[in-house]
Order: structure tokens, then C-alpha cells, then sequence
């Protein structure tokens, strides 16, 4: 009879705690990744975790007399109304010589409360006193992983496996446990049977799919990935995954269809729209990449605005001036008020390559020199004017260009080959060899070593003339 009425307190008890239970769903980023971040808020995981808490004397902890368990009978009165007074009493009452149950009931208490790391240490005091109590190294390990403490979590999650408590959960925290200590084969591991006990758990299947991406199987992890899609059309986070997957197997034509479907769901955000179009310029697509760049501008904030530049810059290196200038019109249109010094002079020296290549030269300068005017060591600029000057046929300032160009590191290389050009030009081809040597020194290259040669063998031809 005494079994029976340990057993009916131990599931009342937690059956109240479980009811009156807020379970927290906030999160620290630093804690857990996004994908589980359902796991945490799934009302069915709280009945998992609280468990039916029904008595087992060969594993549980039993009281230490009846003035403990009569203490553990009212206090079971207290919860559902006053948590924070049963936590009161509890903490009277816990000591050395006081039973496991205690500590883990505390534990429990403070868990629900949202006090994570003294629940943690609650349950440490439950399981040193009764190492043998599953539920609370199973709480412990869950208590770990919610912490972040991803390697303290491992112990009491495989000891509580050890003593048969090996369930969906026990081995699913397990798995990100070892995701998050970068140990893939043995999160591998551990979700493949935590997905044995728990198929349907999305979380376990994502994190399966993590643990064989960070090892390099795309294949199977795209394969894995498109079960979850299907079963889950409207997670943008799926199919952005799966792209990424496709982009690591180089298969670009898979991604694109992955960020299209984002489009037609209304779900893609504007860094899902820039890389669509990153992927249609790579392929040489300009006119279908430019529509959604556009679109993507649009929509972004101005953490997009450096992607809409490089963007700028991809356009107007292969050549594609008139669709540079719509998205330069985008970007002032969209972001024009808000737009930094250093990205209005960026925006104006795209804007010159483009009017330099479409013959209004006369235009193009005025907007170089205005970049120089407030940044007179901007070395793209310096090398932009000097190739002006050079077709305008006024090498002294070419060259004045092309030199300060030189004294800045990044830029030494190119203004030595661009003023080697203009040298040439001239027909002073010694120099020019002397440039294009220095040129060589700084960086070499392949084109410019062909180019020294060609520009050697002339020198040494006019000498000898």
C-alpha cells in the first residue's frame, strides 16, 4: 500500500507541474541554433521531459522516513498555485542527508522557472546522492544542452541511455550535443536512433542532415532534405538549406529552382533574391539576374547595399552598362538618403566606368575627379583617371595619376602596367620595360610577363635601328 501511495504522490505531483509548467521559450542566440528552437516550445516535449514520474525502487531514490514523504504530499498542495513558495520550502528542506527526490524536484522547479543554471545544479546533487536516478541525469543532460554546456551534456545523456532511458529526445539532445562540439560522426550516430524512436521529428531528421553536411555527403544530405521539403513546402529555411547543399555539388541549376520556389511561396528575403541573381550572373544570365536584383534593392534593407554594389560591379565587368544603370537608379532611388560618404563615392565611381564605356568621357571625369576631391589616395579612382587622361591624349596627367596610383600598395601593380601602357604609347619602350619589370616584382602575372616580352623585343629593335 505505502508503494501505491508513493507512486500516486510522485504522479500527482509532477502531473501539477507539468499543468502549471510556463515552460520558457526564450532563448539566448549563443544556446541553441535555430532549428531547435521548435523542439524546445513543443508542448509534448514538456510531457516527455516531466515524464509520468511513476515509482521504481530498483532505480529511484526512495524518502528517508515518512516526515519526508509527508513534507513531499503537501508540498505537492503548493505547486500548482505557488511554485516560487514550494521552491521556498524546498530549499529549507534539501540538505546533505535529504533523499535525491528532493534535489530533483527543486531542480525540476527551477527548470520550469526558467532558472536553468540552478536547476542544473540541483540535479547534480541528485544524481551524486543517487547516480543511478534516470530521470534526473536524463533532466540534467536536457538542462546542459539548454544551457549551451554541450560537452558537460554528454555525460548524463549516455548514462541515462546506459541505464535504459535511450528514447527520441535523450538521444536527439545527444546528437546536437555533438553537433555543437563538432563531433559529426557521433551526432551522426545518435540521430539515426534518435529518428528509430522518434520518425517524425523534424529536428532530428535537420540535425541528421547537418551532421552529413559538415562531413561532406551532400548527396545524401540533399536527398534527406527533400523528404523534409515536401513534408514542409512553407519553411523557407528548408529550401534555402537544400540550395546551399545543390551550390556545394556545384549544381546550379537545383539551386535555382530551390530560390525561384522561395520567390513563388513569397518567401524569399532579400539576401535569398541577391544570391539568386548572384547564381543567374555566374551563369552568364545577366537578363534574368538584373529583374531580380532589382527586385531584391527593392525589398532589402542597407545590409543588402554592399551585395547591390558588388552586384553593380559583376554588371559592369562583363560589359553590361545599361543594366548596371538600372540598378545604380535602384540604389539611389531606394537607399539614396541613407547612403554613407565611402558608398556614395563607391556608387559614383560604378557610375564613371559605365559613362567612360558608353562615351560621355567628358561626364565621367567630373564624377572621378569629385571621388579624388574628397579621397585624393582612392586608388581605383587614381587608375580610372589616368586611363581618361591617356585617351584624351593628355599623358601628363595620366601620369601624374598613374604614379600617385603607385604609392598605394594595393594599387602599385596595375598603375605600374598602366603607366607602362601609356609609355608605350609614346613610343618609349625602355621605360616601359623598366615599369613592367617592377610591375612583375609586385605581383606577378602571367599577361604582363607576355606583355614585357613583346615590349623587350620592340626596345631592343628600336635601339638597334
Amino acid at each position: 500500500m505505502k508503494r501505491r501511495a508513493l507512486r500516486v504522490i510522485y504522479s500527482l505531483l509532477f502531473i501539477l507541474i507539468i499543468a502549471t509548467s510556463g515552460w520558457s521559450a526564450s532563448r539566448r542566440s549563443d544556446v541553441t541554433t535555430d532549428f531547435m528552437k521548435d523542439f524546445w516550445r513543443d508542448p509534448d516535449f514538456r510531457k516527455r521531459f516531466m515524464g509520468t514520474y511513476g515509482f521504481n525502487s530498483d532505480i529511484e531514490p526512495e524518502f528517508k522516513n515518512e516526515d519526508e514523504e509527508g513534507f513531499y504530499r503537501k508540498l505537492s498542495e503548493i505547486i500548482p498555485t505557488d511554485p516560487k513558495k514550494a521552491i521556498q520550502r524546498l530549499e529549507k528542506r534539501v540538505g546533505p542527508s535529504s533523499s535525491a527526490v528532493l534535489d530533483f524536484t527543486l531542480g525540476t522547479l527551477y527548470f520550469q522557472e526558467g532558472e536553468t543554471k540552478t536547476a542544473i545544479k540541483h540535479y547534480e546533487v541528485a544524481v551524486e546522492k543517487f547516480p543511478d536516478f534516470r530521470r534526473a541525469q536524463r533532466n540534467l543532460g536536457v538542462a546542459q544542452v539548454r544551457q549551451g554546456n554541450y560537452s558537460e551534456a554528454v555525460e548524463p545523456l549516455t548514462r541515462t541511455i546506459t541505464l535504459g532511458g535511450g528514447d527520441g529526445d535523450t538521444y536527439g539532445l545527444l546528437g546536437f550535443a555533438y553537433l555543437n562540439q563538432e563531433r559529426y560522426t557521433s551526432a551522426e550516430v545518435a540521430y539515426k536512433n534518435a529518428m528509430l524512436f522518434s520518425p517524425e521529428t523534424s529536428d532530428w531528421k535537420l540535425g541528421l542532415i547537418k551532421s552529413h553536411i559538415a562531413q561532406e555527403h551532400y548527396k545524401v544530405a540533399a536527398s534527406l532534405l527533400n523528404e523534409l521539403v515536401m513534408q514542409n513546402p512553407d519553411r523557407r529555411r528548408l529550401w534555402r538549406l537544400q540550395a546551399n547543399v545543390y551550390l556545394q555539388m556545384n549544381k546550379l541549376n537545383e539551386a535555382t529552382v530551390n530560390y525561384e520556389m522561395l520567390r513563388k511561396l513569397g518567401k524569399a528575403e532579400p539576401d535569398d533574391l541577391m544570391l539568386l541573381a548572384d547564381i543567374y550572373m555566374t551563369q552568364g544570365w545577366s537578363d534574368l539576374a538584373v529583374p531580380v536584383y532589382l527586385t531584391a534593392v527593392e525589398a532589402g534593407g542597407m545590409d543588402d547595399i554592399d551585395r547591390a554594389f558588388k552586384a553593380a560591379e559583376a554588371l559592369t565587368s562583363r560589359g553590361a552598362w545599361d543594366a548596371a544603370k538600372q540598378l545604380f537608379k535602384k540604389i539611389r532611388s531606394v537607399h539614396g538618403e541613407a547612403l554613407t560618404e565611402e558608398q556614395e563615392l563607391a556608387l559614383l565611381k560604378q557610375r564613371a566606368k559605365v559613362v567612360m564605356a558608353t562615351g560621355t568621357e567628358n561626364e565621367a571625369i567630373k564624377m572621378l575627379e569629385k571621388v579624388l576631391d574628397k579621397n585624393p589616395m582612392d586608388g581605383e579612382a587614381l587608375l580610372l583617371a589616368g586611363e581618361y587622361y591617356s585617351q584624351q591624349g593628355q599623358p601628363e596627367k595620366a601620369k601624374l595619376k598613374y604614379e600617385s596610383a603607385a604609392k598605394l600598395s594595393d594599387y602599385k601593380a596595375d598603375a605600374y602596367v598602366k603607366h607602362a601602357q601609356l609609355l608605350v604609347q609614346n613610343h618609349n619602350y625602355s621605360e616601359a620595360v623598366r615599369l613592367l619589370e617592377k610591375a612583375q616584382e609586385v605581383r606577378p602575372r602571367q599577361n604582363v610577363k607576355d606583355y614585357l616580352e613583346s615590349v623587350r623585343k620592340v626596345a631592343q629593335s628600336a635601339g638597334s635601328s
